[in-house]
């Protein structure tokens, strides 16, 4: 898979769940900033799947 076609997959998984993600704007008032980005790296499987698209550009 190419570079671009893997910045894409990445970029559409953010637009169509992440932006506007009502966990991760609660969790960013209860928590703050880094536990909300914890929890999208770690336990959330939108999460999951860009940091594994992110590990394909890198050859991991």
């Amino acid at each position: 898979m190419k570079h671009t076609q893997i910045i894409n997959e990445i970029d559409q998984l953010i637009e169509n769940y992440c932006e506007g993600c009502l966990v991760k704007s609660e969790l960013r008032k209860e928590k703050g900033k880094t536990k909300a980005h914890q929890f999208c790296i770690k336990g959330c499987t939108v999460g999951e799947e860009i940091k594994e698209a992110g590990n394909k550009l890198f050859g991991k």
